[in-house]
């Protein structure tokens, strides 16, 4: 028993290991380069100047303003008057650690304390940190938190980036920048119809770079014929195996002759549905083409959040 418990800590530990960190993106003084750290559509928080917060949906970004839409209604900031952003963030890696950490020390605690001898901190440690690290994935999933992706010099002048910035006319970075992040995996189609895969790891006016396997990959804006972002559902496949693990547990445990179980089988089974769950997010990849830009057409997809589960319709005209 002990083996097959430590190759379940071991199996949660290796999901964490590949799980991408949200935590550590670096905070830009670039209000040019923000546009590689956002997406349209994401959950800003923009202060500024006199320290106001205010907190939207992304809808517009220029080298000169940024645009959320806020509950009251859309608010528009100059770059001279933002003094810093961030973006909305769930910690996973975080959450599985922290709650592994607490559980293991009281599975210790209490199995010592009741079986006592000399394998209790082993059979403690080994059987509550997997329950606390699925805990921890399903807490992370559910809230949120902002990241700090810009803040304003203290001189207040923006510093940017000489030759690689937004220009007035329509370029590479302008109509991919809003849709890709510097380290997204993208799939790049050159115009001899050859695919590579790569990360990015710059975007000019008119030229992108991804890091490949044979190397870095240099693309001018006349050999790009398509771009497609690859992004992993992480958050989705936490809640989804969350959620399916405790309905499992709760009917296979509440519904039998003994109930004894029957308020410890639903976290336990949800625990790890949460670890399964980031595991199946883990190996599948969505693949979205953003350049060019997709032609109009409706979108349906399910919508997953702390406040409920819905289906979220989108039309492009």
């Amino acid at each position: 028993m002990g083996a097959k418990r430590f190759v379940i800590v071991a199996s949660f530990v290796a999901v964490l290991l590949v799980t991408p960190s949200q935590g550590s993106a670096q905070v830009l003084e670039s209000f040019e380069d923000l546009a590689l750290r956002v997406n349209l559509d994401d959950q800003l928080q923009v202060e500024d100047r006199s320290g106001v917060k205010a907190t939207g949906r992304l809808t517009r970004l220029t080298r000169d303003e940024i645009a959320i839409q806020t509950e009251p209604g859309e608010r528009r900031f100059t770059r001279d008057t933002v003094r810093a952003v961030a973006v909305r963030s769930h910690a996973f890696r975080k959450g599985a650690l922290i709650g592994a950490g607490v559980f293991a020390v009281l599975g210790v605690v209490a199995t010592c304390s009741h079986e006592g001898g000399g394998n209790c901190v082993p059979i403690g440690l080994f059987g509550a940190a997997p329950i606390g690290a699925g805990i921890g994935l399903a807490i992370g999933a559910l809230t949120s938190r902002m990241l700090p992706v810009y803040r304003a010099p203290e001189n207040g002048a923006s510093v940017p980036r000489s030759g690689d910035v937004m220009g007035l006319q329509a370029s590479l970075r302008e109509d991919l920048a809003l849709r890709v992040n510097l380290n997204d995996r993208l799939l790049v189609e050159d115009a001899s119809g050859g695919r590579i895969a790569g990360r990015l790891t710059r975007l000019a006016a008119d030229e992108m770079t991804l890091q490949t396997a044979a190397g870095e990959k240099h693309f001018t804006r006349e050999t790009v014929r398509q771009v497609a972002v690859r992004r992993r559902p992480l958050r989705m496949g936490v809640l989804i195996g969350a959620g399916a693990g405790a309905a499992a547990g709760a009917v296979a445990a509440c519904t039998g002759p003994t109930r004894e179980e029957c308020a410890s089988a639903p976290i336990m089974a949800g625990a790890l549905g949460a670890g399964l769950g980031l595991a199946v997010g883990a190996l599948i990849h969505q693949t979205t083409v953003v350049y060019p830009e997709p032609e109009k057409g409706t979108l349906i997809l399910p919508a997953i959040s702390r406040d409920g589960v819905g289906v979220r319709v989108s039309r492009r005209w």
